[in-house]
């Protein structure tokens, strides 16, 4: 006499042979620190804050509350976008810049007492005044090394802080860092 076995059986015994062979093969994860490619950049535009500039296409942009505008990740890298209106004077001479580097460089080591400046100096941006500091610091109990630009234009100060680690800073600095200052359009803010 033939027995039937049941077809909760006959389909439970495939599945569990399949499900057995789960964890058997790793599958490395990915790896969320490594920075992505930045070999093509996008136009992004933040008119509220008459700012636009072109980034990495592969980088998560994620908009700010003010004044934080933006800012702009991939892995342990991070670009922030600040304006800050100003109602005094803005920096326009050499003189005047060297003052602001002064006022900029104490404000930062009095925030935090790891940071070393390793440059300072007053230049242009966005055929604006500026101020590029470039220095080693703490940012929430990690090193890292930032390029701090402030762009004096519009009745405002339009701050880029590049944050990086020390050993990933080298291969960000000029071919995302810097590409993206010198991409930097202002306006007049919207909002």
């Amino acid at each position: 006499m033939r027995r039937r076995v049941p077809v909760a059986l006959l389909t439970a015994v495939p599945v569990a042979l399949g499900l057995g062979a789960c964890g058997n093969e790793r599958t490395k994860p990915p790896d969320v620190t490594a920075i992505r490619p930045a070999n093509v950049f996008v136009a992004s535009a933040f008119p509220d804050a008459g700012i636009a500039l072109e980034r990495p296409s592969t980088w998560l942009v994620e908009k700010g509350a003010a004044p934080l505008v933006a800012t702009i990740t991939s892995g342990r890298v991070t670009i922030a976008i600040w304006r800050y209106p100003r109602n005094e004077p803005l920096p326009e001479t050499p003189e005047q810049l060297d003052a602001a580097k002064d006022v900029l460089v104490a404000a930062a080591q009095a925030r935090d007492t790891t940071l070393k400046v390793t440059q300072a100096k007053g230049t242009r941006a966005a055929r604006s005044p500026a101020v590029v500091i470039v220095a080693d610091e703490t940012v929430a109990g990690q090193p890292r090394r930032v390029r701090s630009t402030h762009v004096y234009a519009h009745g405002g100060e339009i701050v880029v802080d590049a944050f990086a680690p020390p050993g990933d800073y080298a291969k960000v600095e000029d071919p995302v860092f810097r590409r993206i200052v010198r991409s930097l359009r202002l306006s007049v803010p919207t909002a």
